[in-house]
Order: C-alpha cells, then sequence, then structure tokens
C-alpha cells in the first residue's frame, strides 16, 4: 500500500493540472467557434486520467471532476456531470486496462469515447423530454467532438508527466 502522503502529493498535483486545463478551456476555448461550434473539454479529463490510473483510482478522479463540474457547469439535470463523468471513468480504466494499451490510441478512443458518450447522454435526455431537433443534436455534437480531439495533443502528456513522475518518485 502507498503511503498517504504519496497519495495526497499525487492527487493535489492531478487536481492542479485539471485547474490548469479548466483555465485553458475558459480563457482559449471559450472564445473559439470554429464553424460556430465551442471545443468543450471537460470529458476528456476523466477519460485521460482514468486511462492513465486504471479502473480503481480513475473513476474516484472522474466523480470529484464531475462534482466539481457540477458546481461550475450547467447540465440537464443536477449531478449530470457527476454522473455521466463517473461512468466516462469507469469505462476508460476498462478499456486502459484490458483492451488498449495506455497512449496516445488509447487517449484518443477513450477521450472520443468521452467527448460523444456525454453528447449523446444530453441528447437522450432531451429526447425523453420530448425535445425535438435530434438529429442537428447530433451534427453538433459530432462537430464538438471533432473540433475538440486535437485538445489531446495538450491534456494527454501533460497528465502522462503526471502519472510517470509521481509512479517514479515515490
Amino acid at each position: 500500500m502507498l503511503p498517504k502522503s504519496y497519495l495526497v502529493f499525487k492527487w493535489t498535483v492531478y487536481a492542479l493540472a485539471t485547474l490548469l486545463l479548466f483555465g485553458l478551456q475558459s480563457l482559449v476555448l471559450d472564445q473559439l467557434h470554429p464553424f460556430g461550434l465551442t471545443p468543450f473539454l471537460y470529458p476528456m479529463l476523466p477519460a485521460v486520467a482514468a486511462m492513465y490510473e486504471g479502473s480503481r483510482r480513475g473513476p474516484a478522479f472522474a466523480l470529484a471532476l464531475g462534482v466539481v463540474c457540477d458546481l461550475i457547469l450547467s447540465g440537464p439535470f443536477e449531478g449530470f456531470f457527476t454522473l455521466v463523468f463517473t461512468l466516462i471513468g469507469i469505462v476508460s480504466g476498462v478499456v486502459a486496462e484490458n483492451a488498449i494499451s495506455p497512449g496516445f490510441l488509447c487517449g484518443l478512443v477513450v477521450s472520443g469515447g468521452a467527448l460523444l458518450g456525454t453528447a449523446g447522454m444530453r441528447i437522450l435526455i432531451h429526447a425523453l423530454s420530448g425535445g425535438g431537433y435530434l438529429a442537428l443534436m447530433a451534427q453538433i455534437a459530432l462537430g464538438e467532438t471533432l473540433i475538440t480531439l486535437p485538445a489531446i495533443v495538450v491534456v494527454l502528456p501533460l497528465y502522462r508527466v503526471i502519472h510517470r513522475r509521481c509512479a517514479s518518485d515515490y
């Protein structure tokens, strides 16, 4: 078992890196509107972290990140991001442990799945509440996923450095 100080240090560093990525979303990505769409970085974060941390620790990080996002973002219902991000963490951890070894390809797969899964849940909730324009919403979701995925070149190396440095230093 790892010392508590190691775990506190590791997750504090992850939290600071995530805060930096929140700043990237707020200060840069929210100002960009290619094709009239805005990149949405948040679902990528629990996916990549869970890819590196596995199906036990990854969902815990995803749960905490979901709670924070529920406090600062508006979703279709209260607790939306907590629920969806926890599911993303579980699936991403399982994929990385059993299907594709952690790296760029796995990061791309789990990030794409996280972005499409989050958008798909929004569309499903909209459809269940009697909303229309489902085809348009699906088109927007696909477009937002495609314009957000290039951010993997920032998120993946940042989380990889944290995962490797914390694992090798302690």
